[in-house]
């Protein structure tokens, strides 16, 4: 049946001229014209079309002619999406009832196909946010369900000529497969049609000087003619379809040069085979079509293997659990166990899921998460992680975390997005590169007029070798791919960093102020001397100051719970009601009448009216503990944090590369400034509250200097938030963790140093590739222009300086030993 394609009051839509099905009201008002679509898909499209300028199309189509929306049974398909059981597995709920989703997209191959599926995602209604990860072809997509399903995100993705389907790990190595299949299929027709159009060449030649029949030339141009044209129209597709849909969207790529030398030189040899006057140059049109192929094949295996990190990840996780239900075990896919149920792991097996040790107890390899070999001892009540390796025991596991909020998965999301994240550095070579394929074209056309005018002959060849060799490419995947590799290696090394201008802040780091308990030392104090107050037994004081400590997770009241539980082996009676002062102590009140505090001597000095309360005299200096009750001091608690062993190791290479050092601590001054000599920190500055870490911070910026935190408690957010990069030692608190640019999975101080060394060296070699590729087309540009440069030398130079600037990232996958580490 015929349809109207270029009126909205029939009932077909507008774009693709399908009927548009009952309920739908999509219109788009252009003065006293009325445009109606069938789907949001179309209704997108149409605005694409019109933003392009390329109004013309719906006046020259056929209107015979379908726009090609998908039929009814694609349609039906694409429903299952939207299954709330299938939803399960692939979409993320948010706390603000928006969802998520991972969408792998096949068919990127460049910049302006980024561009064009976060334009159009983001133009959907209830899409809040779109980005696109180049190196890994994902999508991550964040709307709101109330407004737009799954299907239609889909369905509008794959209208604009990309097949999006939701991620799923087990589907990534077959659509590799599926674009290798493509390309590999494309250099072959295009190497057996190279390899056939050069033996004629050769023949050619050989007739050229030695002597040739017209008619047996003319056989030979036609017999070129016919190998070459499948290898421009079929191996050539990818470039010309870039090329077109850049100047769709009035964007210029590389894909427009190439395929305007590749034209050019066609055309031309069309023309001298027609005309039957010259020398055509097939051959060159063929040669670099296949170099041209072999090098972007090779550039995707690169750039996959820089941006496996998360496949990786994903890939070491078992697919099945054994279940205990009911008293009998199940063996059940990882995705159908609830939170809450038990699992159990035997010797040698992985660790399915994220839980809580029930029963049993054994090492546990936490390379995978942390980069440290060593076996970690798990007991009762302690965490592991999934995808970890139960190394000599058995272990009964309580789940308490499936899907996205797993240990593995929360890292997976960490490291796209550091992935996806643009540095500065990255989108001024972006622009650059923008403008440089203008800047190719005009230095072209310039190239052609003056050749055509000095040596016509030259002047084809010329121009098609400068629109080959210049490339845009190299500059612009000089950032992006140091910064896939980089946050993939640190990955692996237990650093999870939240985004390539992470990389940057983090290493133009200057200064490195670091917390003292749970960061430098290692956040166990003991206690070592009890004081008591005047009539007042030790076991008074042992028991309020346990059940005050019992409300409390910082690691003097753990130490203090500790140690009571062991002298009197009861467990403590919880206050009624409780309050943390961050940064001073814990109050607790037991009914009306009975008010306990415990915490710093200024705290306690000011609940009990007195101006100053002085700490018992000793030359050890320990961090000291005041107790009180209604009104009156117990005693005191001495602590001491022995340094991580690593400490000064860790300082040690902060020094070394180039970073200043302060301790910052709100412990006794006297404490902080033992620490500090112990492990070799420049600075120490002790008695310092939460807000005043903040001040200290503040304080050295405002003096020029960079300044990167590390941290792990509640009390060190905001001086995090204020730092120019923050980083979160392993265990950090929650909000520590949210602050953070960059996260430590491993307990190590040494782990924050090799983050400022990789960072340090991703730069580097992010100048590396910037400087190699503007010294590339400086010079390649006139050795082509001045006709030094044959097109088959440029079509080789072309792919091989993106891989050089590839291979160069690829570098950073090697860690590095830091200054003074010895390595075995």
């Amino acid at each position: 049946m015929p349809v109207s394609m270029n009126a909205s009051d029939d009932g077909y839509c507008y774009h693709c001229g399908l009927p548009i099905p009952e309920g739908v009201n999509l219109t788009i008002q252009e003065g006293p014209q009325t445009r109606r679509f069938c789907c949001v898909g179309c209704k997108t499209a149409y605005q694409l079309i019109q933003s392009a300028g390329l109004e013309e199309f719906y006046k020259r189509r056929d209107p015979q002619q379908s726009g090609g929306r998908p039929d009814e049974e694609n349609l039906a398909a694409l429903a299952a999406f939207d299954d709330p059981i299938y939803q399960k597995t692939v979409v993320r709920a948010l706390p603000d009832g928006k969802q998520r989703v991972h969408l792998l997209l096949e068919g990127i191959h460049c910049a302006a196909c980024v561009w064009l599926n976060e334009k159009v995602l983001s133009g959907l209604p209830g899409v809040t946010s779109a980005q696109v990860n180049f190196s890994t072809h994902r999508a991550t997509v964040t709307w709101d369900p109330a407004q737009t399903k799954l299907s239609q995100i889909i369905h509008t993705v794959r209208r604009i000529g990309y097949n999006g389907e939701p991620y799923d790990p087990e589907a990534v190595e077959q659509s590799h497969r599926k674009r290798d299949r493509d390309l590999l299929l494309r250099m072959a027709v295009a190497g057996f049609g190279a390899g056939n159009v050069m033996l004629i060449a050769v023949v050619l030649y050989a007739g050229f000087f030695t002597g040739m029949e017209a008619q047996y030339k003319h056989f030979f141009h036609w017999l070129s003619l016919v190998l070459a044209t499948p290898v421009l129209f079929f191996s050539g597709w990818p470039f010309f379809r870039g090329a077109i849909n850049g100047l769709r969207l009035r964007t210029l790529n590389m894909d427009l040069p190439i395929a305007i030398g590749a034209t050019i030189t066609y055309s031309y040899s069309v023309w001298i085979t027609l005309s039957g006057v010259g020398e055509v140059y097939f051959d060159s049109v063929t040669m670099f079509l296949f170099f041209l192929l072999t090098g972007r094949f090779l550039e995707s295996g690169a750039r996959r293997k820089a941006a496996n990190a998360t496949e990786r990840l994903l890939s070491i996780t078992p697919k099945l659990a054994s279940v205990v239900r009911d008293g009998d075990e199940y063996q059940v896919p990882v995705r159908e166990v609830a939170v809450g149920e038990m699992v159990r792991v035997k010797p040698g097996e992985q660790i399915p899921l994220d839980g809580t040790v029930l029963s049993g107890g054994g090492g546990v390899d936490e390379a995978m998460l942390t980069g440290e070999s060593v076996p970690v001892l798990k007991t009762l009540g302690d965490s592991v992680a999934g995808g970890t390796l139960n190394v000599d025991g058995a272990l009964e596991i309580e789940v308490t975390r499936i899907g996205d909020e797993s240990a593995i998965n929360r890292i997976v999301r960490m490291v796209e997005a550091a992935q996806a994240a643009r540095p500065p550095i990255q989108t001024l070579a972006d622009r650059v590169a923008g403008w440089f394929v203008g800047a190719i074209l005009i230095m072209a056309s310039g190239t052609l007029a003056y050749w055509l005018t000095v040596d016509p002959a030259q002047a084809l060849e010329n121009t098609v070798a400068l629109l080959i060799i210049t490339c845009p490419c190299a500059l612009g995947l000089a950032t992006p791919a140091a910064v896939v590799v980089a946050t993939g290696a640190a990955s692996r090394a237990g650093i999870l960093i939240k985004g390539g201008d992470v990389l940057e802040r983090l290493a133009r780091a200057q200064r490195i102020v670091l917390d003292k308990t749970g960061t430098v030392t290692l956040g166990r104090p003991t206690v070592q001397r009890v004081v008591l107050d005047a009539d007042v037994g030790e076991a008074y004081l042992l028991e309020i100051a346990a059940s005050l400590a019992s409300a409390s997770e910082h690691p003097i009241a753990r130490a203090i719970a500790a140690y009571a539980r062991d002298q009197s082996g009861e467990n403590p009676r919880r206050p009624e009601r409780s309050r943390n002062h961050a940064g001073l102590g814990i109050q607790g009140n037991w009914g009306d009448e009975q008010e306990a505090r415990m915490g710093r001597a200024p705290f306690i000095a000011e609940w009990l009216g007195v101006d100053a309360l002085e700490p018992p005299a000793d030359a050890n200096p320990f961090t000291w503990t005041a107790v009180a009750e209604n009104g009156r001091l117990l005693g005191w608690f001495a602590l001491a944090d022995a340094p991580k062993p690593d400490a000064g190791e860790a300082v040690a290479a902060f020094h070394a590369l180039g970073l200043e050092t302060t301790l910052l601590s709100g412990d006794r001054a006297a404490v902080v400034e033992q620490t500090a000599a112990e492990v070799g920190v420049n600075h120490a500055i002790g008695g310092v509250l939460p807000g005043e870490k903040e001040g200290h911070v503040a304080q050295l910026q405002a003096d020029g200097v960079a300044v990167a935190m590390v941290g792990d408690g509640v009390n060190d957010a905001p001086a995090m938030a204020r730092a120019d990069v923050a980083i979160a030692v392993e265990n950090a608190a929650d909000v520590s963790m949210e602050t953070a640019d960059v996260a430590l999975l491993s307990p190590q101080l040494a782990t924050a140093a090799r983050a400022i060394a990789i960072a340090q060296r991703t730069m580097r070699i992010i100048r590396q590739n910037l400087t190699f590729s503007l010294v590339y087309n400086a010079i390649a540009i006139p050795l082509a222009a001045s006709g030094h440069v044959l097109p088959i030398v440029a079509a080789v130079a072309m792919p091989l300086s993106s891989l050089i600037v590839v291979g160069n990232a690829l570098r950073l996958n090697r860690i590095q030993p830091l200054p003074g580490e010895v390595t075995h």
